[in-house]
């Protein structure tokens, strides 16, 4: 498998984790969620199926996907651990329960939009 396709499907995999994730999972709809979420989603689809046919356009339209996504990754892991803070530090044990949450959530995260986007901007920084 060739590094272009491999980047592929993990572009895939992120695309249909956020799509799914905002669109079947979360039970209410928040603008401030659901649009950032969604252009993330919709850019990676477009980014794997743009690797996948070979397009010339292809490595720069990733990798500035690839640093929104490190970006929003980075940016979303950073205030849940705010908010764990806040949460226990404000509420006691009633906090702990919600720091305990987002922490859950802060674990989700970052392997997919902070860990795997960092690898790959790496991958396609050297040569094949």
């Amino acid at each position: 498998m060739t590094k272009p396709t491999l980047i592929g499907c993990i572009q895939a995999l992120l695309a249909l984790l956020l799509l799914g994730g905002i669109w079947l999972a979360l039970p209410a709809r928040w603008a401030w969620v659901d649009v950032p979420g969604t252009l993330l989603g919709v850019a990676s689809a477009l980014s794997a199926a743009a690797l996948w046919a070979r397009a010339r356009w292809a490595p720069r339209f990733t990798r500035i996907v690839l640093w929104a996504e490190l970006v929003a990754g980075t940016l979303l892991t950073t205030l849940l651990g705010m908010g764990i803070g806040q949460l226990a530090g404000s509420y006691g044990p009633v906090g702990a329960g919600g720091a305990l949450l987002l922490g859950t959530i802060a674990a989700l995260v970052l392997p997919y939009l902070v860990v795997f986007p960092a690898l790959q901007l790496r991958a396609l920084r050297e040569p094949e």
